[in-house]
Parts: structure tokens; C-alpha cells; sequence
């Protein structure tokens, strides 16, 4: 990781020396970012959408993949909120609201 380190450093100090400081930052925000992303294991993928009905509204790929969690957990016999949340924060490392679990309950009919 050293040597990766060493030859992005040396990268940014001669682009820096034989550019004009506008595309500095171009460089800093943008180059560094996707030559790191080159480098840096996969991202976790979002399942894929199965709900097209939610698509457009705010934040729709974070519930689509809540909802997708929240279904394979009632399957295993999960039904009160807290067990829910922590299913849910186990999968994606970040919880959800006891709203949308609700509103999931709703369109489920399981409430």
C-alpha cells in the first residue's frame, strides 16, 4: 500500500508543477478519486430492483433494498421492529426507521 501511496504522491507533485492551479483541482477531485477506485475492492451491489413502483421517488434504491431484507427476514420469523432494524443493520451496516418498517407492513398487508 506504500508503494501505491508513493506513486499517487509523485502523480499529484508533477501534475501540480506542469499544470496551471485551475486543473488542480480538477485533478485532485476527480483523477485521484477514480484512480483509487482502480485499486479498492468491489462495492457491496444493491439487489437488484424488483419493485418498479417506487422508482423515481426520494432514496427509492434504499428501500427497495430495506424491503427486499425485510421480506427474507419475516420468512425466518422476525416480526417485531427492533429485531427488524438490527436484521436490517446486520445486512447493510446502517439501520432503518420504525416508519418504514411500518410503511413495508402496510404494502405487505401484514398489519
Amino acid at each position: 500500500m506504500s508503494n501505491f501511496r508513493i506513486a499517487i504522491r509523485s502523480a499529484r507533485s508533477f501534475l501540480k508543477r506542469c499544470s496551471p492551479a485551475y486543473l488542480n483541482v480538477e485533478i485532485n477531485r476527480d483523477l485521484l478519486k477514480n484512480f483509487t477506485a482502480l485499486f479498492s475492492p468491489e462495492p457491496k451491489l444493491l439487489p437488484p430492483v424488483a419493485d418498479s413502483s417506487l422508482r423515481g421517488r426520494p432514496h427509492w434504491r434504499r428501500i427497495t433494498q430495506v424491503f427486499q431484507i425485510l421480506d427474507e427476514a419475516t420468512k425466518d420469523g422476525m416480526v417485531s421492529y427492533p429485531t427488524l432494524i438490527n436484521c436490517v443493520r446486520e445486512a447493510t451496516g446502517k439501520g432503518c426507521s420504525r416508519k418504514l418498517i411500518s410503511k413495508w407492513k402496510l404494502e405487505r398487508g401484514l398489519r
